[in-house]
């Protein structure tokens, strides 16, 4: 069953709803696709994206963006290596 949702986990936009908006500017779509994104590795157990996406829902929250771009590179390469971890599992 792990498998199963860790799988459904490659198809979720989530990280890409959060990257988009916060690129242009758009703090609020960006705050919700991050508390999206936290709330999902909380409940699969991602804890390292987990982490990543906390600390940039937080920052968000108050709809400030400076110091979001390192914040985003920590969520970018979390995700990439949880992405690369299921993929894995795949085979």
């Amino acid at each position: 069953m792990v498998k199963k949702f860790a799988l459904k986990f490659l198809d979720d936009p989530s990280f890409q709803e959060l990257k988009t908006p916060l690129e242009a500017g758009d703090t609020e779509t960006a705050f919700r696709a991050a508390h999206t994104l936290k709330g999902i590795c909380l409940n699969l157990g991602f804890d390292n994206l987990y982490k990543a996406s906390f600390d940039i829902t937080e920052k968000l929250r108050g709809r400030d963006t400076e110091g979001c771009e390192e914040l985003l590179a920590r969520v970018e390469e979390q995700y990439n290596n949880t992405v690369d971890a299921i993929h894995m599992m795949e085979d």
